[in-house]
């Protein structure tokens, strides 16, 4: 373009999971090391052999996709219709087959109930209600074999006097750069442990700059509320936690955790 300033087109929309596409590169961060850890709960914590899995708010799939790279039979379920048919593409593109649902994860069923189920990226922090997140451990316990597993994650306050946790990067993949900025953890109600999270996605691509913001309400559940919601919803077993996703990282031992990480098995 030489000396020329680039002149960027912009579209701006502020519309919950419109760009999948976007999305998928933005956050493919880090998820080998979290796939490793899913594989090493399966082959350690079930009381089965783990073969079919289930990704609970699946998203654009960045779980469910290295999971079916390395064999497993794998499930998805997401409220998004745009981002279950993104899935869909991706999965169909690389040879696998998948069962892939547009659902409420409180109340979903499966054409078959499966070995282990994951839920990530504090995805159920958007069940706002403790009744909600009941009827979903219940709903999960429903969907798996007996021994099977069910390994999640959730954001936890580290600190209450500034707990919001906020990170920005950038991705490339090909000639499109996607800029990303995330942040949770803010304006914390610590009555019904309510707060918001933020994210940006910026995409420069041929010239044309597109932009999409998105903010939700989600929940926070403690440790040890989070053990009596599981056995009040029956069904499961608590196994262990971690404050990450290595499996020395036990939440015990943790000092500040951001998150923590739940195995738990059916009983």
């Amino acid at each position: 373009m030489g000396n020329q300033a680039l002149k960027l087109r912009e579209k701006s929309r502020i519309q919950e999971y419109s760009a999948p596409r976007f999305y998928e590169i933005a956050f493919d961060l880090n998820r080998k090391g979290e796939v490793d850890f899913l594989v090493y709960c399966f082959k350690r914590f079930a009381r089965r052999p783990v073969r079919r899995v289930v990704d609970i708010a699946c998203g654009t799939g960045p779980h469910l996709m290295r999971l079916a790279d390395r064999g497993y039979r794998m499930s998805g379920l997401d409220l998004s219709p745009r981002n279950v048919e993104f899935l869909r593409e991706r999965l169909a593109a690389k040879g696998h087959e998948g069962e892939l649902v547009v659902g409420d994860m409180t109340d979903f069923r499966l054409a078959r109930p499966v070995d282990a189920a994951i839920c990530m990226q504090d995805s159920q922090g958007h069940l706002l209600k403790t009744e909600q997140l009941v009827a979903h451990l219940r709903t999960v316990a429903k969907s798996l074999k007996r021994g099977g597993l069910y390994v999640f994650d959730r954001y936890m306050a580290s600190s209450w006097t500034n707990p919001a946790r906020r990170w920005s990067w950038s991705k490339r993949r090909g000639r499109l750069i996607v800029r990303a900025s995330f942040s949770a953890l803010n304006d914390v109600d610590p009555v019904s442990q309510v707060f918001r999270e933020r994210m940006t996605l910026e995409a420069v691509e041929n010239g044309t700059r597109r932009l999409y913001r998105q903010t939700h309400l989600s929940r926070m559940v403690f440790p040890q509320e989070l053990k009596t919601v599981v056995e009040l919803a029956g069904g499961f077993e608590f196994v262990q936690w971690f404050f990450g996703f290595k499996p020395h990282q036990l939440l015990e031992r943790a000092r500040h955790p951001i998150i923590m990480v739940v195995v738990l098995r059916k009983k």
